[in-house]
């Protein structure tokens, strides 16, 4: 089996702004390292493991999915999501009503450290939260601060002050635990591999029949059909946003060659993968 990838990043390049952190020396103790708006309509898929960065993002419009770890959630409009450093992190918008978002990265032995002591580490989604003007106020300040020292100074200052304010309105978030959503969260998690369904069933200790049965009943399809279906969303997007050939992209996915995957990917839209990329570029 391949090594699965560790990091993607996938949302079209003209529906996304993007900021980057002036040039410096040293990261430390704080840095916002990219920041940003993500416009209504845009495929995402976000995939990191072990993390090097963090990130916190409030949903203007739109709603998806984010795994962090362990734990699957459901986020919509007015949400905000926090990521730690260090954790596996995958997030994605529902394809029928994809997201608006307004983000920050960032990274630091400070940020830790603040999280720590505000008690945010295990607060990864916070409902109905808005956070769009604090955001907005932090990414004006990263504009305006082009000296690597006033940059980190001003940003550390006013992530305390949103840090204060999410400890003050955290509340439990109910993550996924029953058995058939961490069958769902495994295949999320190695969407990028050949995933079997005699291995998805020898791992969780369920009859194949058992989990293909449950998982239709709580999802509407087969196992088979939602990893196919993952795979060819993951797929619409890379052609979309890279000049990765087809070959590449269907070995990316692990499919068995080219023509399968080519013949997957019509059935599931109605294109071939090279005139859905010719279209989408039109």
């Amino acid at each position: 089996m391949k090594e699965r990838l560790d990091i993607i990043a996938l949302e079209t390049p003209q529906n996304t702004e993007k900021y980057y952190a002036p040039p410096m020396d040293n990261e430390e103790p704080f840095l916002i390292t990219e920041y940003g708006k993500t416009f209504l309509g845009t495929p995402c898929y976000q995939l990191r493991i072990n993390s090097k960065l963090a990130c916190l993002q409030y949903v203007i419009c739109g709603s998806g999915v984010i795994i962090c770890d362990d734990a699957i959630y459901t986020v919509n409009t007015g949400d905000t999501f926090l990521l730690l450093e260090g954790t596996n992190q995958i997030y994605y918008s529902n394809p029928d009503n994809q997201f608006e978002r307004i983000w920050i990265n960032f990274k630091g032995e400070l940020g830790e450290k603040i999280v720590d002591i505000y008690k945010l580490r295990k607060c990864v989604l916070f409902r109905n939260l808005n956070t769009l003007d604090l955001l907005t106020e932090m990414q004006e300040i990263c504009k305006k601060h082009t000296n690597p020292v006033d940059y980190k100074n001003e940003t550390a200052r006013l992530f305390l002050k949103i840090a204060q304010f999410l400890s003050e309105n955290k509340t439990e978030s109910k993550n996924i635990t029953s058995p058939i959503e961490q069958v769902r969260l495994y295949i999320d998690t190695h969407i990028m591999e050949n995933l079997k369904l005699p291995e998805i069933s020898h791992k969780f200790y369920f009859s194949e029949e058992h989990i293909i049965r449950t998982f239709k009943q709580n999802y509407g399809i087969t196992p088979h059909q939602y990893i196919l279906q993952s795979k060819i969303r993951i797929a619409m997007i890379m052609l979309q946003t890279s000049d990765n050939s087809i070959e590449t992209i269907s070995e990316l996915l692990n499919f068995s060659d080219p023509h399968h995957f080519s013949s997957q990917f019509k059935k599931y839209t109605g294109f071939r993968p090279s005139n859905y990329r010719k279209n989408f570029r039109k």
